[in-house]
């Protein structure tokens, strides 16, 4: 029950933040929003950062999840690279008040629980999935499938650090197409773009 309990706060919290960024709202706003009193929230959910950290963490087992469903409906891995891409970008449409470099700056377990999800999961994903086109011929043959990959984190970390995306006048989905559409089309032979197709069409 505490557990059901804990996991539907942090998915509101999730909403809340998706709505309105990570550094508008304090403590007792935040209770506030999933109406609970300040000490529950602290008995509950302990701190903000808390709640940050391990929304984090529930959203990316989520995501992971998704990806799952995604590729059991994908047969090729062209496709299924495609698919991933795509669905980073719903994401990242989806929240677009996030805060990605609020993350980073002011809650640093949160953000290295992002760290890890992207080079524990995300990456080893990626050099699989781009291996298993280029034995299949849908990725270029002269790919190395690991470096690929840390180049994909790389435009990643890239599209989130402010400094070169200010989020006050670049919307973030945006960046993020612009960066990883043509990037991910390159890696592609003309059978793996064929099949890729539709899926590009609709990101």
């Amino acid at each position: 029950m505490e557990d059901t309990l804990l996991h539907q706060l942090l998915d509101r919290a999730l909403a809340v933040f998706r709505q309105v960024g990570v550094r508008l709202l304090h403590e007792e706003q935040l209770a506030a929003a999933l109406d609970l009193s300040p000490a529950m929230f602290r008995e509950l959910l302990g701190s903000k950062a808390d709640v940050v950290h391990h929304m984090i963490r529930r959203d990316l087992e989520r995501q992971r999840r998704e990806h799952a469903e995604l590729f059991a409906h994908l047969p090729t891995p062209a496709e299924c690279l495609v698919a991933l891409v795509r669905h980073s970008l719903y994401e990242i449409r989806h929240s677009p008040h996030f805060d990605y470099y609020i993350v980073r700056t002011q809650y640093p377990v949160a953000w290295q629980a992002l760290q890890e999800h992207f080079y524990d999961y995300t990456c080893p994903l990626i050099e699989r999935l781009v291996r298993d086109g280029v034995a299949e011929g849908q990725f270029r043959a002269d790919l190395d499938a690991a470096l690929v990959a840390h180049i994909l984190l790389a435009q990643l970390n890239l599209v989130l650090n402010e400094t070169y995306f200010p989020p006050d006048h670049t919307n973030l989905a945006d960046a993020y197409y612009h960066v990883f559409a043509p990037y991910v089309r390159g890696l592609c032979t003309p059978a793996g773009l064929r099949l890729a197709a539709p899926l590009f069409e609709r990101m």
